[in-house]
């Protein structure tokens, strides 16, 4: 009987087995390196491109800012130039509102009431006169709330006097004056060029 020793062949297919499981094992780790690598570049690429969405944010807020800075620049300058504009009219109604005041007033003064004294002191003008009848102070007092230029008509005083041979009403009326008024077109019944002027009160 023949009897032949494989042994040899055993550990050569066992030598053999383990160099391919090394090239195997060698294989995967190669493997595993490039899919880290691979792995890290793409996190890498996603990083730069969140940092650079996040600068262009941060230009494009910048630049925001610089607008709205200009543009509350612009509302600055355009509040001081009304505030300028405001005083240049406060100055121009000052020059011409007296002259257009004392124009309507002596429109409105009645026949028989004579003013002695005007005067404008700390806000309030005080008229002082003398008047045939209360009739007339109280017309002038109608005419006065009825201008545009008045506000506030007071009756501070009256008094019944003698002037020469004939007796008179001594009055004192306050009112405030407007310089720059609003002029208001009429409305409703009786308000026409045509109706009649309100009785005077009594």
């Amino acid at each position: 009987m023949i009897r032949i020793n494989l042994l040899p062949v055993r550990i050569s297919k066992k030598k053999e087995a383990g160099k391919q499981q090394l090239i195997l094992f060698v294989l995967l780790v190669l493997l595993g390196l490039v899919a880290n690598y691979l792995w890290t570049g793409a996190r890498a690429s996603d990083l730069g491109s969140r940092e650079a969405k996040l600068r262009r944010t941060r230009e494009d807020i910048a630049q925001l800012e610089r607008i709205i800075g200009e543009v509350k620049n612009i509302k600055d300058q355009q509040n001081a130039l009304k505030e300028k504009l405001a005083v240049l009219d406060k100055l121009k109604a000052g020059r011409t509102g007296p002259v257009r005041m004392l124009d309507e007033l002596g429109t409105i003064v009645p026949k028989k009431l004579s003013l002695r004294k005007m005067e404008e002191k700390n806000g309030p003008i005080t008229f002082e006169g003398d008047a045939a009848t209360i009739d007339d102070v109280s017309a002038f007092m109608a005419a006065l709330k009825k201008s545009q230029y008045f506000t506030n008509v007071e009756l501070k005083k009256t008094a019944a006097k003698l002037s020469g041979k004939f007796q008179v009403v001594d009055f004192t009326v306050t009112a405030l004056a407007n310089y720059t008024p609003t002029v208001k077109p009429a409305t409703g019944p009786g308000s026409g060029p045509g109706a009649p002027p309100p009785a005077p009160p009594r």
